[in-house]
């Protein structure tokens, strides 16, 4: 009898050809399905329906998928609109971010500690220093008030991904607070209701607020700290 032909192995056809946008899309849907630790190549190449090593032709490794995955999570800040006021650009940029984190918050909370200092990444930045320094921070100053700017955006964003250490907005977070003893807490156990009105949203603006509303002459620091040292002064102190 002739002898029956050997069984085939039938593989999942990418729905479409490969690509590294198609790529970027499935690994960030992976990862807001099924959390920060979900990504390896081997389970992303299986939702693309090809073997792992079919990314490697687009990627080098992990390592450069994460830095295209954080280029692609900050791509709204490409379209901001920073205007001539550096405080209302901090606080465009800084409210971009956090909105970033609140759409993908799986995929910020994976990336969210990483420096996303690629070209395509700091481009926004950049705008954002023009502005500043526009406005007459030096170079120096204007990178400073960014970078506590996007600390404190990053850092709450990422707390409330992962969960406030005080929250009175749930009824989870007033239940643990109300377990507090008011004597040894009677704000935070006493008064929860009075807690709670602060949401997600009013606290950072009021955060960040008072962070911006600080930033009276950043340059002012520069110059102290120039003179201590016995440096040159900054180029915005010297006559003429």
């Amino acid at each position: 009898m002739p002898r029956a032909p050997a069984p085939t192995t039938r593989r999942h056809k990418p729905r479409r050809p490969l690509n590294r946008g198609l790529i970027l899309d499935r690994a960030v849907a992976l990862i807001e399905d099924a959390g920060p630790d979900a990504l390896s190549m081997r389970r992303l190449g299986s939702s693309l329906g090809v073997e792992a090593m079919a990314i490697y032709h687009h990627f080098a490794g992990r390592g450069e998928l994460l830095s295209a995955i954080g280029d692609r999570l900050l791509e709204p800040l490409h379209d901001l609109e920073f205007g001539d006021d550096w405080r209302e650009a901090c606080r465009r940029f800084a409210i971009a971010l956090r909105d970033v984190a609140v759409a993908q918050p799986a995929t910020f909370q994976l990336l969210g500690l990483q420096p996303l200092d690629t070209p395509r990444s700091l481009g926004p930045v950049e705008r954002l220093l023009q502005v500043l320094v526009a406005d007459g921070f030096t170079p120096a100053a204007a990178l400073a008030v960014y970078r506590a700017t996007v600390s404190y955006a990053r850092g709450y964003a990422l707390a409330e991904a992962t969960g406030f250490t005080v929250d009175a907005s749930t009824p989870d977070g007033r239940r643990r607070l109300a377990g507090l003893p008011r004597r040894d807490f009677p704000i935070l156990a006493g008064r929860a209701r009075e807690l709670a009105a602060l949401d997600a949203d009013a606290s950072f603006e009021l955060g960040l607020q008072a962070l911006l509303g600080g930033f009276a002459d950043p340059n002012a620091a520069e110059r102290a700290r120039g003179t201590r040292r016995g440096n040159v002064p900054l180029p915005s102190d010297r006559p003429g």
